[in-house]
């Protein structure tokens, strides 16, 4: 399953999308590397020319791509004889309210190489290939229509270009501009202000952690317009509920009091199905929050037309309705796997019961939203048979905690630390845990 959110910008150019926040430009980097603004510019395509012949990355079949920590940070191998290049391309600030689409190549092979871009308009980090006294084309053999920018890049060595976005190119160079190892750890502190996983958890053969940054720095960059379609307004619920938690964004309320009639008018219907309307309902109820009392009032009456219930809470209605949709954010649904609002004033940690890949495993979650207010960090260690469970919530204090691991086990305590019995936990996973504190 492809969890990665392609943007297409025609019929055939889809990837992933960069930029940075607070400027309009944005681009999609397709998975060679080739890069194309959203604003009808030109793209950039980049080419190798190595000790056999000219590379055209989009017409490699020795090409890998991937996301620095699952931030808008791409990095793209091509592999020519004896080692690989990689290109790295990212968006960065600078000097002067500036910015640029960076692009760094490394030749990662014993041969010296030359780089080639299709466009004259970068700063660049060395002196650069230019016509020779007779004229001659500076990148020989390469039958592209623009004249390139042609770097030479030496064996095991580095060079950087940049397109400048916005500033004026003679008062900045390419040194201004921020590093793409920096700009990785912005996007992924960004992801963690809503919430942080170190678990093993794997999907498609990559971390969970990392595409939950995937996620959430898509929705960031390009997030799902407001939109009377029944589905459309669920996506949006639910982006608008990580815009929120990532600190972007406040809902307007107007907009939101519209999802929740076009979600429940479609439900009505059966234009929707009703998992997907609870899901879209329940992001609705966090947006709300609890300073909307009234308006979560008239919530409840919407989902209880929608499960055919008067009598059961919210947030039970919206937990019991919700768990077969297939629309919820990759993010929603392992949270889901750690805490939920079971019912009102009723939160479970791993309602599921423990994964059988994480008998043994020690893991931990930070700044999970359950509910409408709550928020919940958690980590789990290993002593012997038991799970050692140290734990903080905050939001009210009327609540109480389970286990969907140790039926015996509750609490009402908003921080503590406790050993739940796990069934079938294997020998090799008896261990004793680390001292661990959220302090």
């Amino acid at each position: 399953m492809k969890l990665v959110k392609t943007v297409t910008i025609d019929a055939v150019v889809q990837g992933r999308t960069i930029g940075i926040l607070g400027q309009p430009w944005r681009a999609t980097v397709t998975p060679a590397g080739d890069v194309y603004p959203w604003d009808d510019g030109e793209a950039v395509k980049w080419y190798v020319a190595a000790d056999d012949r000219w590379h055209i990355p989009a017409d490699e079949v020795a090409v890998r791509q991937r996301s620095i920590d699952g931030a808008p940070v791409l990095e793209t191998r091509v592999r020519i004889p004896g080692g690989d290049v990689i290109q790295r391309v990212w968006v960065a600030t600078g000097r002067l309210g500036s910015s640029a689409l960076m692009m760094e190549f490394e030749n990662d092979s014993p041969m010296a190489i030359a780089i080639a871009i299709d466009r004259q308009d970068l700063l660049v980090s060395r002196p650069v290939a230019v016509r020779s006294a007779a004229k001659e084309w500076p990148a020989p053999g390469l039958d592209i229509p623009r004249e390139p920018t042609v770097i030479p890049v030496g064996h095991r060595t580095s060079v950087r270009a940049a397109l400048v976005i916005s500033g004026s190119a003679p008062e900045i160079n390419i040194a201004d501009f921020a590093d793409w190892t920096a700009v990785a750890r912005g996007w992924v502190s960004l992801s963690e202000r809503a919430s942080r996983f170190t678990i093993p958890d794997l999907r498609d053969s990559q971390r969970i952690d990392e595409l939950i940054v995937v996620e959430r720095t898509e929705i960031a960059l390009n997030p799902a317009s407001f939109s009377d379609a029944p589905d459309a307004a669920v996506r949006w619920l639910l982006e608008e509920r990580e815009l929120k938690r990532m600190d972007l964004k406040e809902t307007d309320l107007v907009e939101l009091s519209g999802a929740v009639e076009t979600i429940s008018r479609a439900a009505k219907r059966g234009r929707i199905a009703k998992s997907d309307a609870l899901t879209g309902l329940k992001a609705a109820a966090y947006l709300l929050g609890m300073a909307q009392e009234r308006a979560l009032v008239d919530l409840r009456k919407v989902v209880a037309k929608i499960v055919g219930s008067k009598k059961t809470s919210l947030m039970a209605m919206l937990h019991t309705g919700s768990h077969e949709s297939h629309m919820n954010l990759l993010v929603s649904e392992v949270e889901n796997e750690f805490a939920e609002m079971s019912d009102d004033g009723v939160m479970t940690f791993l309602p599921g019961g423990m994964l059988p890949e994480r008998l043994g495993v020690q893991f931990e979650v930070h700044g999970i939203a359950v509910g409408i207010n709550h928020r919940v960090s958690f980590a789990v260690r290993w002593h012997g048979q038991n799970a050692a469970v140290i734990w903080e919530v905050s939001g009210s204090d009327d609540v109480e905690l389970r286990s969907g691991v140790d039926a015996t086990w509750s609490s009402t305590s908003a921080s503590g630390e406790a050993l739940w019995r796990v069934e079938n936990v294997p020998e090799t996973a008896f261990a004793i845990s680390e001292d661990l504190s959220f302090s």
